[in-house]
Order: C-alpha cells, then sequence, then structure tokens
C-alpha cells in the first residue's frame, strides 16, 4: 500500500495542478471531516498548554512555520491570546471552508476546550465570535490579526531581529530537507528575542505505513537514501527521515538549550530492529534512538 500512495504523490509533483488535485483526493478520502477537526483541537490545546507554562502566549508574536490546509494551529494560537501570529507556508495551501470547520469545531467544543487552553469560557467565546461567520478567508486572517506568508519562507521571514516570543511548527519538520532544518535554526534565532521559545512537535514515524496497526513505525529505515530520495523528496510528499536525535543535534550546534523533551517510542520497533536492515544513514544510532517516532520539544536559543 505505501509504494502505491508514493506513486500518487510522485505523480501529483510532477504535474502542473498537482496541489489541487491532492486536496481533491484528500476530500476523496474524507481526510477533512469535523469529528477528526474535534480531536485534533483538543491535542493541540493540551500542547499549548504545555507551552504556556514557559511562554505566555497572551499579547505573543508568533511565527509558525507550515500553516497548512486549515491553519488550525494559527487559529488555536489566536485564540489562546497571540497578538499576531505570522505564518508561512511554501505553497497557498489554505482553504476558506476548512478554516472554518476548525471555528466550528471549537464552537462544539467550546466548555472543553476553555478549560484545556485553561481559558474562561467567556474569553474563548468572545474571541471565536470575533473570527465566526466570515465571508471569506482574508476576512478571517485578518480579524485574527493572522499574517499568512504563501507562498513564503520561515527560513527568510524579512522580519526584525529579536521581534518574535515564539517559533511554532507542528508536522513540519520531517517534510523539509536537513540543510532548511539548519536555516529555519539560523532565522529563529535571528528573529527571536533573548527571552523567545522554539516549540516544535515532529512525527517521526514512517508516514506512509501510519494507518496500518500491523506495520511498524520504523519500517522506512531499511530502504537506501538512495532509492527513497528518488520516491519520495519531492514537493507533495517529501518526507526525510531524520531522528530525534539529528534534529536535536543540529539545534545545540546553532546554540539551543533544551528545557523540555517528550517523546514516544514502541517497545515492539525496538524489538524489529534489531531484526531488520537498517541503511547506513543511520549508523551510529541506537535501537532506541531509531525508535522514537514522536517528539514534543521546547527550546531556547
Amino acid at each position: 500500500m505505501w509504494k502505491f500512495k508514493v506513486l500518487i504523490q510522485f505523480i501529483l509533483s510532477r504535474l502542473p495542478m498537482g496541489e489541487n488535485v491532492n486536496y481533491l483526493l484528500q476530500k476523496v478520502n474524507k481526510s477533512h471531516m469535523k469529528h477528526k477537526t474535534e480531536e485534533r483541537i483538543i491535542g493541540l490545546l493540551e500542547n499549548l498548554r504545555t507551552l504556556n507554562e514557559y511562554l505566555k502566549l497572551e499579547n505573543s508574536t508568533v511565527v509558525e512555520i507550515g500553516t497548512g490546509w486549515d491553519a488550525i494551529n494559527a487559529v488555536l494560537l489566536y485564540l489562546m491570546g497571540a497578538k499576531t501570529v505570522h505564518t508561512y507556508d511554501h505553497v497557498p495551501h489554505l482553504r476558506f471552508e476548512l478554516v472554518n470547520m476548525v471555528i466550528e469545531a471549537v464552537n462544539s467544543k467550546l466548555g472543553q476546550a476553555a478549560e484545556i487552553a485553561g481559558l474562561s469560557e467567556k474569553v474563548l467565546s468572545e474571541r471565536l465570535q470575533r473570527i465566526t461567520a466570515c465571508d471569506n478567508l482574508e476576512e478571517i486572517l485578518m480579524k485574527a490579526n493572522i499574517l499568512y506568508h504563501a507562498p513564503g519562507d520561515a527560513a527568510q521571514t524579512k522580519l526584525e531581529n529579536d521581534s518574535v516570543d515564539l517559533v511554532y511548527s507542528y508536522a513540519v519538520f520531517e517534510h523539509v530537507p536537513e540543510n532548511v532544518v539548519h536555516d529555519l535554526a539560523i532565522e529563529s534565532k535571528r528573529i527571536l528575542k533573548k527571552t523567545g521559545f522554539n516549540f516544535h512537535v515532529i512525527g517521526l514515524h514512517d508516514h506512509y505505513n501510519a494507518a496500518d496497526k500491523k506495520v511498524s513505525k520504523v519500517n522506512f529505515l531499511k530502504y537506501s537514501e538512495k532509492v527513497w530520495a528518488f520516491w519520495v523528496y519531492n514537493k507533495i510528499s517529501y518526507h526525510n527521515r531524520m531522528r530525534e536525535k539529528q534534529f536535536i543535534e543540529i539545534w545545540k550546534s546553532h546554540g539551543a538549550n533544551v528545557l523540555w523533551k517528550e517523546n514516544k517510542v514502541d517497545q515492539e520497533d525496538i524489538e524489529r530492529l534489531k531484526n531488520m536492515k537498517i541503511d547506513k544513514c543511520f549508523d551510529g544510532m541506537t535501537h532506541e534512538e531509531l525508535a522514537v517516532y514522536y517528539t514534543k520539544i521546547i527550546f531556547t536559543f
């Protein structure tokens, strides 16, 4: 199944309207459903509540790396009290109907969302009402003070030095080349205030087998870098396979100080790795390091 998915996205990446076709396929596959959005909102708000223990999001200036299709993180950051959210994406994926779905999903979970976020229902409701029933995407973004840069480059924000409180990403760093991870670190260090923070959530699992619970989350580590690069390094499906240890080493090489980290490891994957051929590009890493399939990290520069 994973080879079929890779082939489809490989073809789409080479078509002039590939991004639009990819969105239509997501709709057919029911990737964007209200109940799924509601589930995501709860998890994302829990992350922001953790972050709020380090950085008060109220009146903060945020740079988000990777807006996505529905701006769910940018909207939630606004609802948490961020003053301005600069959000960057290499392709303008945003869809008005999907952003509206996020707003409706928060409304339907208002009490639970407020409790998780650590906000009063009154405050959350007032912020929601400001962006509810807007006629178009531009109006939502304007009222939430979300500045959408797409096509845009978060490694070249053009923002002033020491002007940002938070650099944030969710499920983005696994989809960029290693040299871009360095570039993003350099730019983040430049634009962040001395009191600023980075918060990144990275899905380190095999995305092409994510729906198949019987297949390991480290299956993709067996393929050679040459084969993987040919099929997967494209603008639709880029997936770098970097491990948590590698990301942290890059950030530390630019002066990062890790304050908090939470990751997930499947013990079954550790056992699988012991009997699995692993590509040489992962030489020097332990099975435990290779098996980390999800990580959340907060650090400063």
